[in-house]
């Protein structure tokens, strides 16, 4: 954080762009095209401030932010970092990844939801690491998916650094992809022998229907799995 002292008044300039911060601006383009909601985004000074401030005095902290405010080159993936004192690591395990969190990230990935979400898919993402290997950080492990803890550490999200986002993203929305489409083949696929088995148990003998009820020939889904699947087939 940067300290820019205006007229006695203190004004507070990140080193970096947030994630909070690019969401704004991502969700309403228009709004920040006007450079004094941009500056207002970025520093703790309302319109009304700034519009009192002299000519040269808002140039000035234009340059600042020019030269401080960057968006960051996506060349490298942060596996850990920390925040606040606490550390976080990204999702290493994926085989072992709660149902639940490819749940959430199917909502949160809407095509016109994701910005408006990248904290949450953060929160899932990052997680607070339990253990780091000494010898290499390379190798730790961080705390299990809770959906009750998501909500809270996603307000936490919007602090970090955005290219901790930037960086992972590609990486992320590419094992998203992979997974739910293969979560969609598996449930239809399901779906259709469901419906198979249906038919020829229609087709069976009253006595035999009575012996083999219909709830114990076909596969059965889970609530989350129909869940997913309603979500899938809209």
């Amino acid at each position: 954080m940067i300290d820019l002292v205006i007229d006695e008044k203190v004004i507070n300039i990140p080193d970096e762009m947030t994630l909070g911060m690019y969401q704004q601006i991502n969700q309403y383009p228009e709004k920040y095209k006007n450079p004094l909601q941009l500056i207002s985004l970025f520093t703790d000074l309302t319109i009304h401030e700034l519009k009192n401030l002299k000519k040269e005095q808002v140039e000035l902290i234009e340059g600042f932010l020019s030269g401080k405010v960057k968006y960051p080159e996506t060349d490298k993936i942060v596996l850990t970092f920390e925040h606040e004192g606490v550390e976080y690591g990204l999702e290493n395990d994926w085989s072992k990844l709660a149902w639940g969190a490819w749940v959430d990230f199917e909502v949160y990935c809407a095509d016109d939801k994701i910005y408006e979400n990248l904290h949450k898919i953060m929160a899932v993402l990052y997680r607070p690491v339990t253990h780091k290997n000494p010898k290499n950080p390379l190798k730790y492990k961080i705390e299990p998916y809770k959906s009750e803890e998501i909500e809270d550490r996603a307000e936490i999200m919007r602090q970090v650094p955005v290219n901790i986002w930037l960086n992972a993203s590609l990486f992320f929305l590419e094992i998203v992809n992979i997974y739910i489409n293969s979560i969609r083949d598996s449930l239809k696929l399901r779906i259709e022998i469901q419906q198979k088995t249906m038919k020829y148990w229609m087709k069976m003998p009253k006595w035999l229907r009575k012996v083999l009820p219909l709830d114990s020939t076909l596969p059965s889904l889970t609530d989350s799995q129909k869940k997913m699947l309603q979500s899938l087939t809209k």
